[in-house]
């Protein structure tokens, strides 16, 4: 799947959802707003996750009190109608960001997804603890987005190696590896069994680099909550909510 075939295809599904609900013509608003990090993590343990730092933000939409979020670093404080988001110019990460926030607020609304919202303080590390669960021992896993636990928990039983697009981290070692920048993803592509994707990269239009390499992709995080189901890809979020 081409970037624009993707989004081509989350925007076809999302249409027939709101035609099929008589949603379509509602004047019912998805406002979207980026979170504080207490909002979106609350008080963890630790204070080395993106958000945390400033490098990312939360952007949650709220529609019929249904939220639906996504990982960004960039996003605008705007409200939408429903035919208006289904025709945004997805040109930049901070409209890509409000389009995957409304589609997981919409379909969680309708129930055809869950796990839209981030979970929070401390269990992002009881996320990371059930890694083991869904990888085959000896395995070379590429882990693409920095994401403190999951590197730690990997890192602990298996070959990995991190990628990241946050360029205060690259070169840097966590938990005995080293953070790459994305000049070697397809070198890594290449090394590894598993790639284990941030969602995000949905939303900063990377995602394709991982998809139809001829290696099993899974995607982490609410970001890729309901382009998932309708993609078709795996997907991993213990525990959101």
């Amino acid at each position: 799947m081409s970037k624009d075939n993707l989004f081509d295809i989350l925007r076809t599904d999302f249409k027939k959802k709101l035609i099929a609900n008589n949603l379509i013509k509602e004047s019912i608003h998805i406002s979207c707003r980026a979170l504080s990090a207490q909002q979106a993590i609350g008080t963890p343990d630790h204070d080395d996750y993106p958000i945390i730092r400033g490098k990312e933000v939360m952007i949650e939409a709220d529609f019929a009190g249904s939220k639906g979020q996504a990982f960004a670093d960039e996003f605008e404080n705007k409200s939408y109608t429903l035919e208006e988001l289904l025709s945004i110019k997805l040109s930049n990460n901070r409209k890509r960001a409000s389009f995957v926030a409304g589609l997981n607020a919409v379909y969680r609304y309708l129930g055809l997804t869950d796990k839209t919202i981030h979970c929070r303080d401390n269990e992002p590390l009881e996320c990371a603890k059930a890694l083991p669960n869904i990888f085959p021992e000896n395995s070379k896993i590429l882990l693409i987005g920095h994401q403190p636990r999951f590197l730690e928990t990997l890192a602990a039983s298996y070959q990995v190696r991190a990628i990241d697009l946050n360029k205060e981290n690259i070169g840097k070692v966590f938990a005995d590896i080293p953070i790459e920048d994305e000049s070697k993803t397809q070198e890594a592509i290449d090394w590894c069994d598993t790639i284990f994707a941030t969602g995000s990269t949905l939303v900063n239009n990377t995602i394709s680099f991982f998809l139809n390499t001829g290696k099993p992709a899974i995607f982490y995080g609410v970001t890729i909550s309901a382009p998932a189901k309708i993609l078709g890809l795996n997907s991993f979020c213990e525990k959101g909510h």
